[in-house]
């Protein structure tokens, strides 16, 4: 990362470092050659509302650099307002059907901020049982083509990606039963909750700064039987991915410590790693596999170098050591991991063993 890239990234975290406490000190801004690209990172990475939040009542809230900021608050508020119309209608449908989901993330999240729109979300993340998941595709065909794409549901089966030593009947016997405007849902557990708020982030390579506000409000919010043998119990590794990710947002944003939480230190490369994801962002899906024939030498290496994993990502999906292993090394056990899985996955779809696989040979990224 060059040196202009990591004071971007150290200017993004100095303007957010306590943005939701309106006693938080004074924002870090980045000299005016480099203000715009700072508001289109904050923009792309979920936090132009929570920025502008922040800078407001500044002397710079007029300046024209900072309108992208001020328009993403005022999107987010009245995305917030559709959400919150729209939410009860969702969950009474569900109930209609004899299903009381488990709201996670985004709604969850969003309602722990000072102000809803300083927490994006694009749809409600909703938990069901397994059995239920026909029962949930049904109530969902019921309400409109608009509500059904913001929906999204899963089962403990999907969700295993983020929590995979967590079963059904722990997410659902810890759950937390609410209602909203008469509609019955529940909430996860505040330990399941963390866990999976801080793996989901490491899962998809931490490269959206909101993901690490999300944890500085979770940690905050934290009930006084808060249990962390239970948030850490599982995967040893995962459970050490939870902590440096807390570490982390007490490093960079100033979350308080939690009473009872053990003490570690953030890794440098996980440093590094988050603020280059905070400065490049998410990178779309190279082309498939399958077309590297048709991309010349040239085309076949750059799809190549483009499936490099990032380390983040790479060490959660391998349940890996944060410490005591080289990065390089688990980057390279993550390419063999994923190759070993293309080569699987294309021989039975071409034995004609898995249907569900039958697209892989059809521009599908595997």
């Amino acid at each position: 990362m060059t040196v202009s890239a990591q004071r971007l990234a150290l200017s993004m975290a100095g303007v957010l470092r306590r943005a939701w406490d309106p006693d938080g000190a004074a924002p870090v801004i980045p000299s005016r050659a480099e203000l715009e690209r700072w508001v289109q990172r904050l923009v792309d990475g979920g936090v132009g509302g929570l920025a502008w939040w922040r800078l407001r009542e500044t002397e710079l809230a007029p300046t024209p650099e900072l309108a992208p900021l001020r328009s993403a608050f005022q999107h987010h508020a009245l995305t917030s307002a559709r959400q919150a119309r729209d939410l009860p209608h969702l969950l009474a449908h569900f109930n209609a059907e004899g299903i009381e989901p488990i709201l996670f993330k985004g709604w969850s999240l969003a309602r722990l901020y000072p102000h809803r729109a300083l927490r994006p979300f694009g749809d409600f993340d909703l938990l069901v049982r397994r059995e239920e998941a026909e029962r949930a595709r049904t109530a969902l065909r019921s309400l409109g083509p608009d509500l059904q794409s913001r929906a999204d549901v899963d089962t403990a089966t999907t969700l295993g990606r983020y929590l995979p030593d967590r079963t059904e009947a722990e997410l659902f016997g810890r759950a937390r039963a609410e209602s909203l405007e008469g509609a019955r849902f529940r909430t996860l557990a505040p330990e399941d909750h963390l866990r999976l708020v801080t793996l989901h982030q490491l899962h998809h390579g931490a490269w959206r700064p909101l993901w690490l506000v999300d944890v500085c409000i979770l940690v905050e919010s934290l009930p006084a039987d808060f249990s962390w043998s239970l948030c850490l119990a599982g995967d040893a590794h995962l459970s050490e991915g939870v902590l440096v990710c807390i570490a982390l947002a007490q490093e960079l944003l100033g979350a308080r410590a939690a009473a009872g939480a053990p003490a570690v230190t953030v890794p440098g490369w996980l440093r590094r790693a988050v603020f280059n994801g905070w400065i490049n962002g998410y990178e779309s899906m190279p082309p498939s596999l399958y077309e590297i024939r048709k991309m010349g030498w040239s085309g076949a290496l750059k799809a190549l170098s483009a499936r490099w994993p990032d380390p983040v990502s790479a060490t959660v999906h391998l349940r890996a050591p944060f410490r005591s292993v080289p990065r390089s090394a688990v980057q390279v056990a993550e390419c063999v991991r994923r190759a070993a899985d293309f080569v699987r996955r294309d021989l039975r779809w071409r034995v004609g063993l898995d249907a569900q696989v039958a697209n892989v040979g059809k521009g599908v990224v595997p």
